[in-house]
C-alpha cells in the first residue's frame, strides 16, 4: 500500500462518516416521509426549513447510502425506508442514529483533549434521551419474539403482583415502555448517575406512572432484594467483566423462582467494521469486551437455567435470556 493508497482510504472513511451524518440529519428532519413520491429539492427544502442546495445534498446522501434513488431531477425514498420511518419503529431508528452520532462526537472531543475515559458517564441530555429511547425500542422486540418463549412470564406481568427490575435504567424508557404494555405491572428502576436519574424521575412522572415505578439511585452491587422480581433487565454491555459476574449473582438472588433475566453483550467476533466498532463501544461503555459465550457461562455459574443466546442485532448487540429454576 502506497501513501496515496492510504490517503485514498482515509478519504473514503471520511466520506462514509459524512454520509452517516447527513443520513442522520435527514432522518431527524423527517425527509423520508416527504419522499414517498418523487420530490424536487426545492419542494423538499420548503417543508424542512433548509436551503435548496442543502436539501439536495441531504437527498443525494440518502441516494449514496442506498436509501433513496433519483427520478430525473427528483428524489424518492426507498419504500422500505419510508415504511420503517412511518411505522412505530421510526422513532427508535432515529434515536439509535442520533445516539451513535452524538456519542461519536463526544468521544472524539474527549479523546483529542486527552480526557477519554471508559464507562458510561454521559450527562448530555440529548445523548441520555437518545440512548434511552433506543433501548425502549427493544421492548417491542422482546414482546413479539422473546416473551412468548418465556414460560408463564406474561401471566406474571399481568397478574397485579408482577414486579420488574430495570438495572441501569437511564432515563427510564425501558421501564416506561414495559409498564405501558402491562398496566398491572410495578417496577423498580436503578440509575446511579444523577443526570440520568433526574430525567428518569421526570419521564416517569410525565407518563403518569409515579405510583407504579420507583426510581432509585442504587448500583446493582448495592441491591439487597431477595425473591422480589419476576423479570430483570440487565444491560451487561455496560458492566464489563469486573462487575457482571457479581451482578448476575445479585440478580439471581433478587428474582422469584421461575423468573427471568434478559441480558446483553457487545462482544462481537470478527474483523469487519461492524464487529470492530461494536467492540469499541463495549470498551467505551464497560472498559472491556466480553464475548456472549463467556457471559452465558457466568449466567450458568450464577445458577440460571435455560440460557439462550438470541440472534445478533444489526448494531452488534447479542441479547440473551435465562431463567431462575422454579421450586420443585
Amino acid at each position: 500500500m502506497t501513501s496515496e493508497d492510504v490517503r485514498e482510504r482515509l478519504a473514503e472513511l471520511s466520506a462514509g462518516a459524512w454520509t452517516a451524518t447527513a443520513v442522520g440529519v435527514a432522518l431527524e428532519l423527517g425527509l423520508p416521509a416527504r419522499m414517498r413520491e418523487p420530490i424536487g429539492a426545492e419542494a423538499l427544502a420548503s417543508g424542512a426549513g433548509l436551503s435548496v442546495p442543502l436539501a439536495a445534498a441531504l437527498a443525494e446522501a440518502l441516494v449514496a447510502a442506498g436509501l433513496a434513488r433519483r427520478s430525473g431531477e427528483r428524489f424518492v425514498g426507498a419504500p422500505e425506508l419510508v415504511a420503517l420511518m412511518d411505522g412505530p419503529g421510526g422513532r427508535f431508528v432515529r434515536a439509535e442514529t442520533r445516539a451513535g452520532l452524538l456519542q461519536m462526537a463526544a468521544f472524539f472531543d474527549a479523546a483529542t483533549r486527552g480526557a477519554a475515559a471508559t464507562g458510561w458517564t454521559h450527562a448530555d441530555e440529548r445523548i441520555l434521551d437518545a440512548q434511552g429511547t433506543m433501548s425502549g425500542g427493544a421492548i417491542g422486540q422482546l414482546e413479539q419474539h422473546v416473551l412468548p418463549q418465556m414460560t408463564g412470564l406474561r401471566a406474571r406481568l399481568d397478574s397485579g403482583r408482577g414486579v420488574f427490575l430495570d438495572v441501569g435504567a437511564g432515563v427510564g424508557a425501558v421501564t416506561i415502555e414495559l409498564c405501558r404494555r402491562h398496566p398491572a405491572l410495578r417496577a423498580v428502576a436503578l440509575e446511579p448517575l444523577p443526570a440520568a436519574r433526574e430525567l428518569a424521575e421526570r419521564n416517569v412522572a410525565d407518563a403518569g406512572m409515579a405510583d407504579r415505578v420507583e426510581v432509585r439511585g442504587e448500583r446493582i452491587e448495592e441491591l439487597r432484594a431477595v425473591e422480589e422480581f419476576d423479570l430483570v433487565w440487565l444491560p451487561g454491555n455496560f458492566l464489563g467483566p469486573e462487575l457482571l459476574p457479581g451482578a448476575l449473582a445479585t440478580v439471581f438472588r433478587a428474582l422469584r423462582p421461575g423468573g427471568y433475566v434478559v441480558n446483553a453483550s457487545l462482544g462481537s467476533a470478527g474483523d469487519d467494521a461492524r464487529s470492530v466498532t461494536a467492540r469499541l463501544r463495549a470498551v467505551l461503555w464497560a472498559g472491556e469486551t466480553v464475548e456472549p459465550e463467556r457471559v452465558a457461562e457466568w449466567m450458568e455459574q450464577a445458577g440460571f437455567c435455560e440460557v439462550v443466546l438470541m440472534p445478533r442485532q444489526p448494531n452488534g448487540l447479542v441479547p440473551m435470556r435465562a431463567r431462575k429454576p422454579s421450586i420443585a
